[in-house]
């Protein structure tokens, strides 16, 4: 694929400039394997060349121009008349960076100003984040920078987290993938029964948690869902103010959370973040804790771990308190390969070019009106005049791509696979956490319930570590001895055989309950009895009563109803405790009291003692 390959194997606190001392290779192609190696302040502060670098979005010109103020920024709404100004004087080592779609102000500000050849010979293009070509392929003008990519004598794209291009011009670039010999951080992978559910329960008990959350989410939608089940009163919401008003309409009256671009100063204890901010700015944050959100049934929060999925973790400069990556999966151990996603994209595109080619010839042929075909938006260029297609094989590629991404969530374990092939240790729970409304609650029926809290608890205990700042279990057993305490006692006394006996029958299964917690009761409840009373001595039924009701109460011992057992002086002689005699004897009053003289243990208390 292409003209030449190198790989650099480096240690985790290694920086690019040293692995490049001479600045970054032109012509190429650069894997730079992970995000904050100090790839575009290499370049920025490299004055031997001047420089193009493209960026994804506005808030990573905003950053770096805070960081470096001495470059110059293109974006939406810098006017073509400013960048005119900016290339009318010649400065050395002149870096200018821009949005995908700012390269076209300055490609024709630099033909206006009879620069252009000069730029193509003489400057460096640099595309960063190289996979939003890819990843982004809503954006209209995202593909803009590869109208004059290839013209350019001196030409690279840097990624930490490449994509694959079928371009053949490709194989004119030298490709440099830098490795690490270390892992770079560890993911809690939740394998969740309901993503959505998994994250309610964290933003329901904040209290819990040490730092900030920072939340990546690429659904509007599902940001507002989430901040109304969990009642949250304030946050801080990072998406793109689209100029059709979409995402605030969504947001209805959560846009109130709605922050311009995520800088320090600016974050609540809960930040949710849309693809916009995934990648290309530094997050500073002491004690903070990262989520990715996504969910196999929903298509457009499904990313790509080893390319967005890292992208967005690495926006943390600082050390996570966490990272967890809430999801499902398909439940499927297939994957379809790159190459067969690229022979069916291909064939489709192809095959509609082609349809839709000769269907404009038959509309030129009869003079009628050309409707368009927005299949074709996917894979082709339309010309304005001709209504013509023609392969656009970046186009292809996003599709491609994207697809081929996506393949991860058939299966946890192939998630989990894509973390550690972006080096990161990976540490894996289930969570049956789920979402339920009013009316499905009220539906069940009690042994329904009893079943569910039941199975919550035989699962997620085993499921809990002593060191994590998250625990998503902490919580849930607390939460189901308040509402559910049959199910909490039934966890701690009994298996699950005795209750599938039952048939999770709440009267029979309290019954279960007291039996088995007599029993453990009696053991103890034995022992005392025989320290208290002595064989041989004599005792007042109100002495008897009293102790008894005493061990009673001390030991939790119930009657079937679960109402601690009433004490009796008849009950000393019962549950083969001792053989006594009715005796009277004379208080220090001088009044005889009825009372019982033990003659002898009975076997079952010799054998407890």
């Amino acid at each position: 694929m292409y003209k030449t390959t190198k790989t650099y194997k480096v240690s985790n606190d290694t920086t690019i400039d040293k692995i490049f001392p001479d600045g970054l290779p032109v012509n190429a192609f650069i894997d730079k394997g992970r995000c904050a190696i100090g790839a575009t302040r290499l370049e920025i502060r490299d004055l031997s060349r001047p420089t193009i670098i493209t960026v994804p979005n506005i808030s990573i010109l905003l950053s770096k121009k805070e960081q470096h103020p001495e470059i110059d920024i293109v974006y939406g709404d810098v006017s073509y008349k400013m960048v005119l100004n900016l290339l009318t004087s010649v400065k050395r080592g002149h870096k200018i960076m821009t949005t995908p779609e700012g390269m076209g102000k300055i490609m024709k500000a630099a033909a206006e100003c009879g620069r252009l050849e000069e730029v193509y010979s003489d400057w460096f293009l640099l595309l960063d984040e190289g996979h939003t070509f890819i990843s982004e392929a809503y954006r209209e003008d995202i593909l803009v920078p590869f109208l004059y990519f290839w013209r350019f004598s001196k030409k690279s794209i840097i990624s930490a987290t490449p994509y694959y291009f079928s371009d053949e011009r490709y194989r004119q670039l030298d490709y440099h993938k830098i490795e690490f010999t270390e892992t770079i951080g560890k993911v809690r992978l939740i394998n969740a029964t309901s993503p959505f559910g998994a994250l309610n329960h964290i933003l329901t008990h904040l209290q819990d948690v040490q730092g900030n959350l920072h939340i990546f989410l690429n659904s509007v939608t599902q940001i507002a869902h989430a901040i109304r089940r969990a009642e949250l009163k304030d946050c801080a919401v990072f998406c793109a103010r689209d100029k059709d008003g979409v995402n605030m309409r969504t947001l209805g009256e959560f846009s109130q959370f709605y922050i311009e671009q995520p800088k320090e100063g600016m974050y609540r204890k809960v930040n949710f973040y849309t693809c916009k901010y995934f990648e290309g700015w530094d997050l500073y944050d002491e004690n903070a804790t990262i989520i990715l959100v996504t969910d196999y049934h929903k298509e457009h929060t499904k990313i790509g771990i080893s390319t967005k999925g890292k992208q967005a973790i690495g926006r943390l400069r600082n050390t996570p308190n966490e990272v967890l990556h809430i999801t499902n999966h398909g439940f499927t151990k297939t994957m379809k390969t790159l190459e067969a996603f690229g022979d069916d994209y291909r064939e489709e595109a192809d095959f509609l070019i082609a349809q839709n080619n000769a269907y404009v010839s038959h509309c030129q042929q009869r003079s009628t009106v050309v409707k368009p075909d927005e299949r074709l938006d996917k894979f082709a260029d339309v010309d304005k005049d001709t209504k013509l297609a023609t392969l656009n094989i970046m186009k292809l590629d996003q599709q491609i791509n994207e697809a081929a991404n996506n393949e991860i969530y058939n299966h946890i374990d192939y998630i989990e696979q894509d973390w550690r092939d972006a080096y990161f240790d990976v540490e894996r729970e289930d969570s049956d956490l789920k979402i339920e409304n009013s009316t499905t609650i009220k539906r069940k029926s009690a042994s329904k319930q009893l079943e569910e809290d039941y199975q919550c608890l035989l699962k997620l205990r085993p499921a809990q570590r002593a060191n994590q700042v998250i625990d998503l279990f902490k919580n849930v057993e607390q939460d189901i001895k308040k509402s559910n305490p049959v199910a909490y006692e039934a966890c701690k006394e009994l298996d699950e055989g005795t209750m599938v006996d039952l048939k999770y029958n709440v009267k029979q299964v309290k019954k279960a309950i007291i039996l088995k917690a007599n029993s453990r009761a009696n053991v103890k409840l034995a022992k005392l009895v025989n320290e208290t009373f002595k064989v041989g001595s004599f005792y007042t039924n109100q002495v008897i009563k009293s102790k008894l009701q005493e061990f009673y109460s001390l030991l939790n011992v119930r009657d079937e109803v679960g109402k601690t057992i009433v004490a009796t002086a008849n009950q000393l002689e019962t549950s083969g405790r001792f053989e006594v005699k009715e005796a009277k004897k004379r208080g220090a009053d001088g009044k005889e009291e009825n009372g019982k003289v033990i003659l002898r243990q009975q076997f079952a208390l010799r054998m407890a003692a």
